[in-house]
């Protein structure tokens, strides 16, 4: 019933509206209700409508509306407020998040700032983190493709995870055939890392070699937005 009044409302309008389940990685038009249907949505999964069409601003306004009825809006929405997304999404293990947002920075800069954020919060030295890094980028480019690139280590001085979010203002260059970036995912690992932290971090780095996944990440603009999806996709595997 209410994906048929979903239908009837997308129907109003010139634009094309697609639902993402982004949690299964699956995708409907919200006019034909059994493929939405096949989606199988289960309670706390993170899903997206993506509208496109002369008139996408209207209805995106109207249905997000009718969406805020049905479920927990995190952005859009007159019931929807400011949100930490990790208030919404808890991982099995501690973990700090540090953001920076439509940096102009270079690739050397960036690693730079990971390694300061990081060293601020754990008794370690910027340096040897960033040597870490810069070692690791020396082995072979990070960039995973698809935009994304995804910066990584294990350090003994270090005593929780962190991540890293950033958002560029233009196409980065990482320094690989696989194209520029536009979202840069850095991750620091206590060394040894516990098992949970593996598991989550190894079926992650998997779903960006998934397209469509890494397009959800890379045509969102609000960073709020961006660290859900990533958090969500961390969580992942502590739910199966």
């Amino acid at each position: 019933m209410e994906l048929n009044r979903l239908k009837t409302l997308a129907g109003y309008f010139r634009s094309v509206t697609i639902f993402c389940n982004l949690s299964q990685r699956k995708q409907a038009s919200v006019e034909h209700p059994m493929r939405m249907m096949s989606l199988s949505i289960k309670p706390g999964d993170l899903c997206q409508l993506l509208i496109e069409g002369s008139d996408a601003e209207l209805a995106s306004l109207v249905l997000t509306v009718f969406i805020d009825e049905h479920a927990i809006l995190l952005s859009g929405g007159k019931k929807s407020a400011p949100f930490s997304p990790s208030e919404h999404v808890n991982l099995p293990f501690p973990t700090c998040i540090h953001r920076i947002q439509n940096t102009t920075s270079d690739k050397h800069s960036l690693l730079a700032e990971f390694a300061l954020a990081v060293s601020l919060h754990e008794s370690a030295s910027q340096e040897s983190l960033f040597n870490a890094l810069y070692k690791r980028e020396g082995v072979s480019s990070t960039c995973m493709g698809n935009g994304i690139a995804l910066p990584h280590i294990l350090s003994p001085e270090v005593s929780n995870v962190h991540l890293l979010i950033c958002t560029t203002q233009s196409p980065l260059d990482w320094g690989s055939q696989r194209g520029d970036v536009s979202r840069i995912i850095g991750l620091m690992l206590p060394a040894p890392p516990q098992r949970e932290q593996i598991v989550a971090f190894s079926c992650f780095s998997q779903q960006l070699l998934d397209e469509h996944f890494c397009a959800y990440l890379t045509e969102n603009q609000d960073i709020d937005v961006i660290e859900t999806i990533i958090l969500h996709a961390l969580n992942t595997p502590a739910s199966l």
